[in-house]
């Protein structure tokens, strides 16, 4: 079976032109740019009360001044979601600072929980946002969370 000359060339064109664009991509997308979107990813997964994708974020080496391990998050994250009806994650002034595997991200955080359709503050509040900073190690090759502080631990 002959394989047609420009057929076989055109394939390989394709095949070049897609690896040259992921590598462009892959060098292109700054560290900070990667982190900025995981922020947002896992502020969407907290509202769909998604704890797989929250949990996605996280690495398994997460350890927190609370002692808080990742199964405990989990934990944490599945009883949340179930006492609440909604949540709302606000956050502000987002400032990202990378060196080389690690990178700290530092925001004002605001959660707005419903229950039995009453809005509340669960982390923040109107006049005073939780000052969060997010740990991060980068694992192979994608940004992971180590660490969070700036939340005190609500009386569930």
């Amino acid at each position: 079976m002959r394989i047609n000359k420009k057929l076989f060339y055109g394939i390989i064109i394709l095949i070049i032109i897609v690896i040259a664009a992921a590598i462009i991509k892959f060098i292109l997308v700054s560290e900070k740019t990667r982190i900025l979107k995981i922020i947002n990813e896992g502020r969407a997964a907290i509202e769909a009360e998604d704890v797989e994708k929250c949990m996605s974020y996280v690495s398994l080496q997460y350890s927190d001044d609370y002692g808080l391990k990742y199964l405990i998050v989990k934990r944490i994250l599945i009883d949340v979601f179930k006492e609440f009806d909604g949540f709302k994650v606000l956050l502000d002034n987002i400032e990202i600072e990378v060196k080389e595997d690690k990178a700290v991200a530092a925001f004002d955080l605001r959660i707005i929980v419903t229950l039995h359709n009453q809005p509340g503050y669960f982390v923040g509040s109107t006049e005073s946002p939780a000052k969060i900073k997010v740990y991060f190690i980068k694992e192979r090759l994608k940004w992971q969370v180590v660490k969070v502080s700036g939340i005190r631990m609500p009386d569930l």
